[in-house]
């Protein structure tokens, strides 16, 4: 389990990194002004992309200690992340190449991979806690 909140880190560190780059790049400031039509526009995917970051960091976090709560978590995330795969394989019906369908089944992959990860999981005793 350990493994697959290590995982959900990775993108919370690009979406941290990408963030980064829309709020210090001004082509990047300069692109988003005009295609938002607002001189603070670059602002809107600087703030989605830290939201996505603080939302797979914390899933990461979570799934890592195994506070309370962490199989809800690792459950959103892994259908959401399927979810996004699909839509974007309705997005793109004829990818380019194997490559591209590959790239694109990668979170598929991944998602699957947790959801196994958190299945497998042994399920607390509670029971134990309270038997004296």
């Amino acid at each position: 389990m350990t493994i697959a909140g290590a995982l959900l880190l990775l993108p919370a560190a690009a979406f941290a990194y990408m963030a980064a780059v829309f709020a210090t790049s001004g082509d990047v400031q300069h692109e988003f002004a005009v295609a938002l039509g607002h001189p603070y526009g670059f602002l809107l995917p600087v703030g989605v992309g830290l939201a996505v970051a603080v939302v797979f960091g914390c899933a990461g976090l979570v799934t890592i200690r195994r506070w309370r709560g962490w199989r809800i978590w690792m459950g959103v995330m892994a259908w959401g992340l399927i979810a996004v795969a699909i839509l974007n394989l309705f997005a793109s019906i004829r990818p380019e190449s194997s490559t591209e369908l590959v790239v694109d089944l990668a979170p598929v992959a991944f998602a699957v991979f947790m959801l196994v990860a958190k299945r497998r999981e042994r399920r607390p005793d509670i029971a134990a806690v309270f038997d004296h």
